[in-house]
């Protein structure tokens, strides 16, 4: 039987998950950026000052061409979309391209060890949102865990997320050409069932 936690991970679409490292600390997050094991991407370099360096691959930063918002009643008309009168990166993306990019990243992301950080995205307890990022590399773990506001143990308790990220960072898509995408990289919205999706080789959240 699923623990609670496997069970909204089933919900999402991602099953069969081998371990989950559940908000570690600093100090586990650590060690797994410095495992010897680790290839590419996923490992850290410690730096004479201590710190954790980490290649990101071709992405120094953000992939504004490669972002889109599924487009539906939620947002047809509440997202200031892009025009030919007014450009900006706000692209629409059809239903079908979501759930087709969206069970890229859940294959990818099921039959792994994930980890997931729950924090809060804004510093108000009446505006924040609760928000969980699952991925598979301990350093973008330890990045969420840096940029977001860290829940107390007692709020931990019965965290339930209101926006979802699940980063499948090793995961490009094949038929961007067909579905009219940018390039192979993603990154993607639903408002409505409140999930990104990361498909950005190294990338972390967007």
């Amino acid at each position: 039987m699923l623990n609670r936690i496997e069970q909204e991970l089933a919900d999402l679409g991602i099953t069969n998950v081998k371990e989950i490292v559940r908000n570690p600390s600093y100090e586990q997050l650590f060690e797994e950026e410095m495992k010897s094991d680790l290839k590419g991407y996923e490992k850290g370099v410690l730096t004479n000052l201590g710190a954790v360096a980490v290649d990101t691959g071709i992405f120094t930063g953000r992939s504004p061409k490669d972002k889109y918002i599924v487009l539906d009643e939620t947002t047809k008309d509440t997202v200031w979309w892009t025009s030919d009168a007014a450009k900006n990166d706000n692209k629409p993306m059809t239903q079908s391209t979501w759930q087709s990019l969206k069970t890229l990243v859940t294959d990818e992301l099921s039959n792994k060890r994930l980890f997931i950080i729950d924090a809060f995205c804004g510093a108000s307890p009446e505006h924040r949102i609760n928000v969980r990022i699952i991925t598979q590399v301990a350093w973008q773990a330890h990045f969420v865990k840096n940029m977001f506001i860290r829940p107390t143990e007692e709020e931990l308790k019965d965290f339930k997320p209101d926006f979802v990220v699940m980063n499948g960072s090793q995961v490009t898509n094949p038929n961007w050409k067909e579905q009219g995408l940018n390039s192979e990289n993603f990154v993607a919205f639903n408002i409505t069932e409140g999930v990104q999706i990361i498909g950005v080789l190294g990338t972390v959240v967007r």
